[in-house]
């Protein structure tokens, strides 16, 4: 599937860039055969390419490719979704009506190993209709098991970890936070010319690092490992980008907890200037 990272404009500096990325699926689509598709799986931002924020006009250019050609949408929430970007779900932000919706980690935060897959009540009454061709026939055979479905470990962990987001109201400090997140992540941003973008909503962030800001060069991976390493030798944790672009596996990936203060944001944002200070002497 076609990327959607503006800062990697594959169309040139152009003012409607996420339409024309969005364009790019259809084009695929069509390439296809539109009666070979019956959905398209996406993430509402993309976590693994490095915190991609989708571009102005992007999502609604999407669901009317979808609404067009009888797609169904589905969304991919693992690592954004249950209140990490201020809002229960990420595409809650961009009024975008997915069909289906994944989600984990944030499910029962660590607390068990559960993920689950969400669906309008459209879509489940079509595993219960009956198959045009074949009278008698339901579709029936689509209903999931699971080796661990009678487990109730799981969704108990799940169930009691979504009431405490709600009665803690812990969704209202990444909606509060993110802001100020990005703006600590900013001063890096000013202070070092290895930050190409800083990136991200709510209490989910992501930076490039590039040799060059004009060409956009991206650092080596190994640096980008040195990096992190550095900054989890001080006590933070951080993740980084799994070769989602090829050759750009260059950007670190932040996520505080739902309930981080400032002075937690103002840790991590130290704890990853002590390696770029340093990589800057070193030029």
């Amino acid at each position: 599937m076609p990327h959607n990272c503006e800062y990697r404009s594959q169309f040139g500096n152009v003012e409607d860039y996420g339409i024309r990325s969005a364009n790019e699926i259809e084009k695929t689509i069509l390439a296809e055969g539109v009666e070979t598709v019956g959905a398209i799986y996406l993430e509402s931002i993309p976590a693994g390419g490095g915190a991609i924020m989708p571009p102005l006009g992007y999502w609604r250019c999407v669901q009317e490719i979808c609404t067009e050609y009888n797609i169904l949408l589905l969304l991919d929430e693992v690592v954004i979704g249950l209140g990490r970007t201020g809002k229960w779900f990420g595409y809650q932000h961009f009024d975008v009506k997915p069909d289906i919706v994944t989600m984990a980690k944030g499910l029962a935060s660590g607390h068990a190993a559960i993920s689950c897959t969400v669906t309008t009540n459209e879509v489940f009454e079509m595993c219960h209709q009956k198959c045009e061709s074949d009278e008698g026939v339901n579709l029936g055979y689509f209903h999931d098991i699971s080796t661990f479905g009678a487990c109730t470990a799981g969704p108990t962990a799940a169930l009691t970890n979504m009431q405490i987001i709600e009665n803690e109201r812990l969704i209202e400090n990444p909606a509060n936070k993110g802001a100020y997140l990005q703006e600590s992540l900013h001063q890096l941003d000013h202070k070092h010319k290895i930050v190409g973008q800083v990136r991200g909503l709510g209490l989910f962030a992501g930076i490039e690092f590039v040799k060059n800001r004009q060409t956009k060069e991206p650092v080596d991976e190994t640096e980008l490992a040195r990096i992190c390493a550095d900054v989890m030798s001080q006590g933070v944790m951080i993740g980084r980008t799994n070769r989602s672009f090829q050759k750009l596996n260059n950007t670190i990936l932040l996520a505080p907890a739902l309930v981080a203060t400032k002075a937690n944001i103002d840790a991590i944002t130290r704890a990853i200037d002590v390696p770029l200070t340093r990589h800057k002497l070193q030029k």
